[in-house]
């Protein structure tokens, strides 16, 4: 039988924290720690293996690239290899850099559902934490370097669904598409 994973769960929030720790834990094996501060949770890292880091980027005096760095580079914690997630409004070019430098796993965009957040920390656990690359001092985290970017060779881009967005180039590629309807000249 494999061991209960320990997922921890770092906001500045006590509510917010106290709700994600709640969905959690319903329904799945999941044995989850919720935290306000970083200091507590690199305390508790000391002394219990993580199997997964769920965190707000934004923190009181830190982010969750600073968080990930310090656990990503200390010696002294029961598991640097955790994976982690990190929660945040925006995501803009900055912090994906500081994010891929300190090792973050995945970054999901708020609002989002509590099944879908389910359904990462899932897929995240199921793929465990043999991934990893450590190139200290510069970059300690998961593996990115065989990833490959898919060229999208549909004829017509596809449009955003379910959202207010209409995109200009889907129209124009598919009146290109279609010669033999013509406008009529006013």
């Amino acid at each position: 039988m494999l061991p209960v994973p320990t997922i921890a769960v770092l906001s500045n929030s006590p509510a917010l924290a106290s709700v994600l720790g709640a969905t959690l834990r319903r329904g799945h094996r999941w044995r989850v720690r919720e935290f306000c501060d970083h200091r507590a949770l690199g305390d508790y890292m000391r002394i219990a293996k993580l199997a997964l880091l769920v965190t707000d980027y934004e923190l009181d005096r830190v982010t969750a690239a600073e968080v990930a760095l310090s656990i990503r580079n200390s010696d002294d914690l029961a598991s640097r290899h955790v994976q982690i997630i990190a929660l945040s409004r925006t995501v803009d070019s900055e912090m994906r850099r500081q994010c891929v430098q300190a090792g973050i796993d995945e970054v999901i965009v708020k609002p989002m559902s509590p099944i879908y957040l389910e359904e990462r920390i899932a897929a995240r656990l199921a793929k465990g934490t043999g991934a990893y690359v450590s190139a200290e001092p510069f970059y300690v985290g998961p593996e990115r370097r065989n990833r490959i970017a898919l060229d999208d060779t549909r004829v017509v881009p596809v449009e955003r669904r379910g959202e207010n967005i209409v995109s200009f180039l889907a129209h124009k590629a598919m009146r290109e598409q279609r010669p033999d309807q013509t406008r009529p000249d006013a």
